[in-house]
């Protein structure tokens, strides 16, 4: 989170009003207690996958950010989010969260399989009570779409879809043979052919040493 959002003026003005008192300064826990923060998310399916990127937003009304229109679409169930937080290890630590009434096409697009390894991108995004204009756009979590599970009763009208992704990091899931490798280095640096050569410089190595 931007450092500026804890003494940005509108969000203190409107802290003071509704909640009394004179604060010049915000802690993180003022500002996600003032309701103006909407997750945006980013699918971007595989190429040639022939689906379009979805931009997607948990408020009421569509949002403009950085040239990518986040539509509304208020039905991701808050409470089936996982807790975030900043480590200094690196593992490939999945999450999922749930997404209530569902439209068909979407319901059928998730599930056969067409967006299979959709890069995913999470954003904390701040509005700015007074205009609903962004204040600020942060990355909270980054990754590729797994699978989905889809749970429907006609009795309760119940349609929900469960979102699985794992992290940025899920190739770390593999033989230890392999997390050297040039797939892996270029999962994150595309084009960067520094471990291109890894595979053969071993293979003709040899090891020699003095007793």
């Amino acid at each position: 989170m931007n450092q500026a959002v804890f003494t940005n003026s509108a969000l203190l003005k409107y802290w003071n009003t509704t909640r009394g008192g004179n604060k010049t300064q915000l802690s993180v826990s003022d500002v996600m207690q003032l309701g103006v923060t909407v997750k945006c998310v980013d699918i971007y399916p595989v190429q040639g996958s022939g689906v379009q990127a979805l931009h997607l937003n948990d408020g009421y009304i569509d949002l403009n950010i950085n040239g990518n229109l986040y539509t509304s679409f208020p039905d991701f169930i808050n409470d089936s989010f996982g807790s975030f937080s900043e480590q200094k290890d690196i593992s490939n630590d999945s999450m999922s969260f749930k997404v209530s009434n569902v439209s068909q096409s979407f319901q059928v697009l998730a599930l056969s399989g067409g967006l299979k390894n959709a890069q995913v991108n999470m954003w904390l995004t701040i509005l700015n009570p007074a205009d609903a204009t962004v204040l600020d756009n942060s990355l909270i979590y980054s990754g590729y779409l797994d699978y989905f599970e889809s749970i429907s009763n006609n009795d309760d009208l119940k349609n929900e879809l469960t979102v699985y992704v794992n992290s940025i990091w899920k190739k770390l899931d593999v033989q230890q043979r392999t997390l050297a490798a040039n797939s892996v280095h270029q999962s994150t640096h595309k084009n960067d052919a520094y471990f291109s050569l890894l595979g053969k410089i071993n293979s003709q190595q040899t090891w020699k040493y003095k007793k």
